[in-house]
């Protein structure tokens, strides 16, 4: 992705469809700099905030990735500032990503439904090992079932922070349907009261 040094502030970088960063880290200085929106987007959208990709300022490369995102207080979607950490190929970083669960709507067939307790997770990583989510496919849980941070199947280079043994989903019968029932057997009970008031 090319940047560019930025001299101008920032609300004018954004009027002209460029969004304004910064860019610091390992052997560099702190400097400002923009990216053209489109192409910005497409990175973040490749890469998340995990994966590190190289970035070319005037002629120079440098390996980085996207260390937080400012967006717009009326447009949550509206990216309106960066930051990119330059880093080397044997740091080992940390950072926080989805947790996205495989084959709910199977397990919900089978009348359960899901408490899900974690929705993301610190994970750890070597440079290049970086994933923008981690999936777990619930397919096989059962009533009163769950799965555990040690349950997943991690791809290589990637340690999860969490405690092995903390709970991620949890799947219980749907009370619905049982609930219904009682109301119904509540209202069968009344009506043979009322049929005897009548009769005295």
């Amino acid at each position: 992705m090319d940047i560019n040094l930025r001299t101008k502030k920032g609300s004018k970088v954004v009027s002209l469809q460029e969004i304004p960063g910064v860019l610091y880290g390992k052997g560099i200085e702190t400097q400002s700099v923009k990216a053209q929106r489109s192409e910005f987007i497409h990175y973040y959208l490749e890469n998340g905030k995990s994966k590190t990709f190289e970035v070319n300022l005037e002629g120079k490369k440098h390996l980085v990735y996207i260390k937080d995102l400012h967006t717009s207080v009326v447009n949550y979607n509206q990216v309106t500032h960066f930051d990119l950490l330059k880093v080397s190929l044997d740091d080992t970083l940390t950072s926080n990503v989805n947790l996205e669960l495989l084959n709910t709507e199977a397990v919900k067939k089978k009348g359960l439904d899901l408490n899900i307790i974690l929705s993301t997770l610190d994970i750890e990583y070597a440079v290049g090992k970086g994933v923008s989510s981690l999936e777990l496919d619930v397919i096989s849980l059962e009533e009163n079932g769950s799965f555990s941070v040690k349950d997943l199947v991690l791809p290589e280079g990637v340690k999860v922070l969490q405690d092995p043994e903390d709970t991620i989903v949890t799947a219980y019968m749907h009370r619905e349907i049982i609930e219904e029932d009682e109301e119904l057997g509540e209202e069968e009970a009344a009506e043979p009261e009322v049929l005897k008031q009548g009769e005295e």
